[in-house]
């Protein structure tokens, strides 16, 4: 029964992390305020055990009281809210597919009568769709504003506003004979994507996150 609690406590905390990120950065908090929180107790009332600071309680995954707050509190409050909680599932496709779609461009450098052009208009419109609508969920996910007071979600707002923009003209230029202007923007994306992924990850479980 107790392993049983324990592995509960886990996956409540593995849900809560994101919905705790999603939620301050709605309301619209720096950086600070969010790490701040992070630190404190899940629950005032409960106690500390003697020797642990306060913010290892929100930290041990073999407490169940430690999630059960947060999980409480994880409900669907609008369509708004239930579309930006779609933001952390729809940005792994975008992600994916247009990696794929330079990896398929090289192959085309590579052998240009083996097909693989048709494979990149494919992945191409297939990863703009998919950005335009990881960008839109997550502006529902982040509220609908223009300057943060997080730096962090700030840059990664704009960043992935500009992918989703330049994917569109991504997939355009994919069905053209030059394929000069796609490749630039190809690799635009392998520089933009990875840096997009890191800062959603400061976002969601805090600074330095990588631990470098």
């Amino acid at each position: 029964m107790g392993k049983l609690l324990s592995v509960l406590a886990f996956l409540l905390l593995l849900v809560g992390t994101p919905a705790f990120a999603h939620e301050g950065h709605k309301a619209d908090m720096s950086d600070a305020e969010l790490a701040q929180m992070r630190t404190q107790p899940a629950n005032a009332n409960q106690a500390t055990p003697a020797g642990a600071a306060p913010h290892d309680m929100m930290a041990m995954p073999d407490s169940p009281g430690a999630a059960a707050p947060a999980a409480a509190d994880n409900h669907v409050k609008s369509l708004g809210d239930f579309l930006g909680r779609l933001h952390p599932m729809l940005i792994h496709f975008p992600i994916g597919l247009l990696m794929a779609a330079l990896l398929a461009e090289l192959l085309f450098i590579w052998k240009p009568m083996a097909g693989f052009g048709i494979v990149v208009r494919f992945l191409a419109v297939g990863g703009a769709l998919g950005a335009v609508a990881a960008a839109l969920v997550g502006w529902f996910s982040a509220g609908w504003r223009l300057h943060d007071r997080s730096d962090t979600l700030m840059a990664h707002r704009w960043n992935g506003t500009t992918i989703a923009a330049v994917s569109i003209a991504a997939a355009m230029f994919a069905f053209r004979a030059n394929r000069i202007p796609l490749r630039i923007l190809l690799v635009f994306f392998a520089i933009a994507l990875p840096i997009q992924g890191y800062l959603g990850a400061e976002m969601v479980y805090g600074p330095n996150h990588l631990g470098l």
